[in-house]
Parts: C-alpha cells; sequence; structure tokens
C-alpha cells in the first residue's frame, strides 16, 4: 500500500529551494517533476521563482496560474492569468482559464469587480476563444447575477456579425433568449423553446450524412446540435449527434463540457443504484472522466473514484452491507473498528482510492479527505496510516494551507470551518489511536474535545469512548447531553449506556428523560448563546428595488427597523419547504413596527414562477427581485440565507440553511438580541 507524505506549507519554499542560485530552468524541470508526482503546492513555489526570475516567460506564468486556479487562490491566479494573456494574447486555452477563474473570483470573493471585468474583457476573449464553450457559460451566468443578460446579448451579437456562420455563438444566442424567456414568464419560455427546436429540426435534416452521403458536418454545426438538443431534454437526439462530434477530427474543446457533464450525471447514477454491477460501471465511467487534462476535473474525479471503490467494497460483503453515509459519517455503535473486515485485495483499493483523495485534496470536494480517512476506519484499514495522516490535516489546517476548505468561507466563517475541521481531524485520530491499542491517549484527546468543543458529534464520540471503556455512567452523561444539542440518532447509545450501569429495562427510558429535563434547560443556553455568537458587525450594501406589487423598497428608508432579510430562489428545495413556517412566522410580528421582513428571490428565478409560487400557497409577504446582483453584494453563498441588519442598517447575524426545529425561537432570539434584550455575544 502507499502512503505519501503531505509536507506543511510552511517548509515548502525551503524544500523547493526557491532561487538560491538556481536557474530557471533547472526549477522549472524540478516543478514539472512535482506536478507528475502530485506535489502541487512545492510546484507553485518553484514555478513563482522561476517566473519571479524570468518576468516575460509565458512557459513560467501559465503552470503557476493553473496551480493557483486548482487551489482556489482566486486573486493570485486572475493576477497570473492577466500576465499570460500579455504575453501570449491569443492563447485560447488561457482565455477559457482566465474567464473561469473570473467567474470563480466573482462568486467565492463575492467581489463584483471580477464579475464586472468578466464582461469587459469577454469581447477579447471570443475573438481568441469563440470555441470554447465554457467561456459562454461562466459569462452567461456573470450576466445574469449582475442582471445584464442584455449587455451579453449585445457581445454575442457583435460576436455573430463579425462571424455570421458561427455556429457556437447562434447556439449561445438561443441559450440567453431562453434565460430572458425563463425570467419574463408567461407563454413566452415556451415559443421561445419551439423556435429553436425548429430550427435544429431544419439544421438537422440539411447535414443528416449517412455513410454514403454527404460529408460529415463541421465541427461547430455538430456541437450546436448536440449541445441545442440537449438544452431542451431531447436526450437521444443529443447523444446521437455529440458521438458525432467527438469523431470530429476539428472538434477541439466542443465535445468537452457537453461529455464531461454526461459522464458525470452518469456516474452520479451509478453509485445511487443498487444494482450489482453498478459500482464496477462507475468505476469504468470515472477512469474515462480522469482522462480529461485539466487539473481541476481530474481532481473531481479523484473523488468520485473513491466513492466508487467505497461502494465496490460494501458490494463484496456478504448480507445486507451498511450505506455508504453509514460509514463516511454517521456514529452507529460503540465497537472500534464499528465495520466488518473487508478481504485483503479489497481493502488495498480501497486505501490507494482514499490516499489519492489526500493528495489531490480537490478544493471544490470540501470534507472528501474526511471522508476518505472515515472509510478507512470503518472497515479497520491501516489505522496507523489514518493517524498519520489525520495528524497531518491538521498540521495543515493549522497553518491554513490552500485546498483544505470550501474557498467560499470568509472572515469568522472561515475560521469557524477551520476549527470544526480540526475537531474532525483530531476525533479521527481518537479513532484510530483506539484500533491501535492506545485506548488511554484516546481517552484524553476525545476528553479534551468534548470539554472545549460541546457539540453532538465530539460528545457522541466520547461517550462512545466511555462506553468501551466500561466507563457507562459518565457514557450515559455525555450521550444526554449529546441528545440535548439535537442528536437524537445517539439515543439507542444511551440506551445502551444506561443498560449497562445496571438499570432494569423498565427504566432505562424513564432515566434517559429524567436526565434530558434536566440538562436541556442548561444546553439550551449554551447553545443559544453559541449560535448567536458574536455579531458580524457587516455595512450592508443599499439597495433600491420593487417588489412583487411595484412598492420600491429602500434599505435607507428602513433607519432605525430591525431588517430580516431572506435570500432565496425558485429552484432551492429548502427555501420553498421554509415559507409555511416563515409565514406562520410573519403572524407572531403582525403590528410590530420595529421589524420589518424581506425576502429577495435571487437571479435564475422567474417572475412568473415567482408569482405562481405567491399565488398557489397565499403568501402575502414582499419578494423583491434580485435583478441586479444584490446576492453577490451581500455576499450570499447559498440558499436560503437569512441576514439580521440592525437599526443602523448593518449586518449582524447570518443564518444559512433551513431546519423546521427551534426556527421560530431561532429567530426571535436574534431579533431580540438585536433590540437589546438578549446578549448576543457571548
Amino acid at each position: 500500500m502507499r502512503l505519501r507524505s503531505i509536507m506543511p506549507w510552511a517548509a515548502l519554499a525551503i524544500l523547493a529551494g526557491c532561487a538560491d542560485g538556481r536557474s530557471p530552468s533547472e526549477l522549472m524541470s524540478d516543478a514539472a517533476a512535482d506536478v507528475g508526482a502530485i506535489r502541487f503546492e512545492r510546484a507553485m513555489v518553484r514555478y513563482d521563482s522561476a517566473r519571479t526570475l524570468t518576468p516575460d516567460d509565458t512557459e513560467a506564468h501559465l503552470p503557476y496560474a493553473t496551480l493557483a486556479t486548482y487551489f482556489m487562490l482566486f486573486p493570485e491566479a486572475v493576477a497570473a492569468w492577466e500576465r499570460v494573456l500579455e504575453l501570449d494574447p491569443g492563447d485560447a486555452g488561457a482565455w477559457d482559464s482566465y474567464i473561469f477563474t473570473l467567474s470563480g473570483a466573482g462568486v467565492f470573493e463575492t467581489d463584483r469587480r471580477y464579475t464586472e471585468k468578466l464582461l469587459q474583457v469577454l469581447p477579447e476573449a471570443l475573438r481568441s476563444a469563440s470555441r470554447r464553450p465554457d467561456i459562454y457559460d461562466h459569462a452567461r451566468l456573470a450576466a445574469q447575477a449582475l442582471g445584464s443578460l442584455e449587455t451579453y446579448g449585445g457581445i454575442l451579437a457583435e460576436r455573430l456579425a463579425a462571424s455570421p456562420d458561427d455556429e457556437v455563438v447562434r447556439h449561445q444566442i438561443g441559450s440567453l433568449r431562453i434565460a430572458l424567456a425563463d425570467l419574463e414568464g408567461g407563454d413566452r419560455s415556451e415559443a421561445v423553446r419551439d423556435s429553436i427546436a425548429t430550427a435544429l429540426d431544419e439544421l438537422a435534416s440539411r447535414h443528416e450524412a449517412d455513410a454514403g452521403g454527404d460529408a460529415e458536418p463541421e465541427a461547430p454545426i455538430l456541437y450546436r446540435l448536440a449541445a441545442g438538443y440537449d438544452m431542451l431534454g431531447s436526450q437521444a437526439e443529443a447523444e446521437r449527434w455529440l458521438e458525432r462530434l467527438e469523431s470530429a477530427p476539428d472538434r477541439g474543446a466542443l465535445a468537452d463540457g457537453l461529455r464531461y457533464w454526461r459522464l458525470l450525471i452518469e456516474v452520479q447514477n451509478r453509485l445511487g443504484s443498487s444494482d450489482e454491477g453498478a459500482p464496477e460501471a462507475a468505476l469504468e465511467l470515472v477512469e474515462r472522466g480522469m482522462e480529461r487534462p485539466s487539473l481541476a476535473y481530474r481532481g473531481a474525479w479523484v473523488t468520485l473514484r473513491s466513492q466508487a471503490v467505497l461502494r465496490r467494497a460494501l458490494a463484496s460483503l456478504p448480507g445486507d452491507a451498511p450505506t455508504p453515509r453509514t460509514v463516511t459519517r454517521m456514529v452507529t455503535v460503540a465497537s472500534e473498528p464499528p465495520g466488518p473486515a473487508l478481504d485483503a485485495p479489497v481493502a488495498e483499493q480501497l486505501f490507494d482510492a482514499a490516499m489519492d483523495v489526500l493528495v489531490w485534496r480537490f478544493a471544490w470536494e470540501s470534507g472528501g479527505h474526511l471522508e476518505a480517512l472515515r472509510s478507512l476506519l470503518y472497515f479497520g484499514v491501516e489505522p496507523r496510516a489514518v493517524l498519520e495522516e489525520a495528524v497531518r490535516l491538521e498540521e495543515a489546517l493549522r497553518a491554513d494551507r490552500p485546498g483544505y476548505l470550501f474557498a467560499g468561507y470568509r472572515g469568522d466563517e472561515r475560521e469557524r470551518a477551520r476549527q470544526l475541521e480540526i475537531d474532525r481531524a483530531r476525533v479521527l485520530q481518537a479513532r484510530a489511536l483506539t484500533q491501535l491499542g492506545e485506548i488511554e491517549a484516546a481517552g484524553e484527546l476525545l476528553q479534551a474535545l468534548a470539554t472545549r468543543s460541546r457539540r453532538t458529534s465530539t460528545l457522541g464520540e466520547y461517550g462512545r469512548h466511555l462506553l468501551r471503556a466500561d466507563r457507562p455512567q459518565e457514557a450515559l452523561t455525555a450521550f444526554v447531553d449529546a441528545i440535548a444539542f439535537g442528536g437524537s440518532a445517539l439515543r439507542s447509545l444511551a440506551e445502551e449506556a444506561a443498560a449497562a450501569t445496571g438499570l432494569s429495562p423498565d427504566a432505562i427510558a424513564g432515566t434517559i428523560d429524567q436526565q434530558l429535563a434536566v440538562r436541556r434547560p442548561v444546553v439550551e443556553e449554551e447553545r443559544v448563546r453559541r449560535e448567536l455568537g458574536a455579531r458580524l458587525e457587516l455595512e450592508a450594501p443599499d439597495f433600491a428595488i420593487q417588489d412583487q406589487n411595484g412598492v420600491e423598497w429602500r434599505l435607507t428608508d428602513l433607519t432605525g427597523k430591525i431588517v430580516v432579510l431572506k435570500f432565496w430562489a425558485t429552484w432551492c428545495g429548502p427555501c420553498l419547504a421554509e415559507f409555511p413556517q416563515f409565514t406562520e412566522l410573519l403572524g407572531k410580528y403582525e403590528g410590530d413596527d420595529e421589524v420589518v421582513f424581506l425576502t429577495v428571490a435571487t437571479a435564475g428565478s422567474p417572475r412568473d414562477e415567482v408569482a405562481r409560487m405567491i399565488e398557489d400557497n397565499g403568501y402575502a409577504f414582499p419578494v423583491l427581485f434580485d435583478e441586479q446582483g444584490l446576492a453577490l453584494d451581500f455576499n450570499i453563498q447559498g440558499y436560503p440565507t437569512t441576514l439580521y441588519l440592525d437599526g443602523a442598517g448593518t449586518i449582524q447575524y447570518k443564518r444559512q440553511g433551513f431546519s423546521p426545529a427551534g426556527y421560530e425561537s431561532g429567530v426571535a432570539r436574534r431579533i431580540d438580541a438585536l433590540r437589546g434584550e438578549v446578549e448576543g455575544d457571548g
């Protein structure tokens, strides 16, 4: 089995040698070897040294920009790609990556200047890279986020005027027409789709070449047909034309995106299938996905390969196998390892796949490295190696090295996420120590975690340890607190601990309930203080937006009031699930002149869908339409997101997601804290 070293970021500059008298060619050669060995951080240091020594050498700037993009270091990547394009303005691949990086920077840095710049440079990008479909996709999404689809349409029109036969641009214009029609709502959307379908059918009939017919159409025509039918949901037609596109000698990058997404969907379907041969089929598809040259795509496929190998391992077990979620997430039993032993070849495949995830450390897949290590511990595979990797993981998180946290985290949110990941890495260390027989060391680690980081997970893991160590009374206390924090799934372990104390079966449930009655108020008070946390003190950007009734809302007009601002989307399931409770909540505050509730339907939420939802459910709350990039200005990373603004218009609290448990009380706590009735900085 392989165990690769991951070295602390602080030591990389020394290990790489930096310039240190070495020539640029030597640095470049060593950096290329590092990339081949998947030592990307060290390669970045060497490429950075090389490009400093040779500022006019594209060959040094380009790989540095590629790796900075891979690690989602967006400001650095943007600057690097700009330098590449200064040196070689005709590089289509560089334009593709630059547009992708600007798009990512706009979203994850929550800085609309990147998104605006994307549209500014788009005409030049298309002059050099008009046959790179990803550029159009990123541009359309950027324009939609800014409420500038018409501007994007003007750029496409100019491009078509310069190249009237460009079938790639024609497809993108059709995609834009659908996006505009969806926002407009009504019957317009269906009419536009019908019009595009007719045009595609006519184009297809002109190019229906059989074995003895006319020459095969050029790749852009095949692309328009494949992508167009795919956009309209005509999957059989889309697949037929895509197969022909993939065999076209002039296809370039035209088939890549279409095939990638089809492969991805196919793999995910296989991974979710209960068919006997599904894991093997998924692995075959993953290997095809790994053929894409992009580092980012290959990193994503490494994670998918690990998931497929895990499912293959589960399929090898006799009888009813546990689910993947049980293996990688859930705490279910007190034994360690909890799962059955795997056959040696299967265990080795699982280990190798997990180590690949740790080495690639693909930044889009936040938490994938933790799941990989959990899968090994579940089956008791190489606990010593897991311990070493979990220690390295903690060191990397403490040093805040790139690639370990979701790129969208900022400020306090990032620090909380980092601390949570550190805690999880330490739990893995304790579990590995237990499997190695170092029970006392594991107990000390878990006790410190449960004391400092009182969460369901840390308390539950500590309770499991106490149960294994034959300390059932202490285990019961830990499990009761874990349940009080919301860990209802740990009830069975609490019952096991209660039984181990010598209680009769009839007395177990009552004893647990009595202890919960005592602990819940204490835990609730602790949870409230933690949930409120420190106030954010973020300046809120002003806005002037109309609601569904044409009433204009300005933030400056709401000075002196507490504003609860909820961002949502029509395609967001949790958002729609929240609205019934949200409506009930509004009734509680009816007549309260100190509090204003506003909701913002983000770009991508067609007006007719919003209107239909309001009418079908009888909702009366104000719905503002974000068609000017308000979500970008307010740093919205996911939906639903609720912001709480104080009377000065400052963002003080932020809540992402929706959970029905404690919904009303959670909102009330934040509002009361802003009224000064509750201290919110505990």
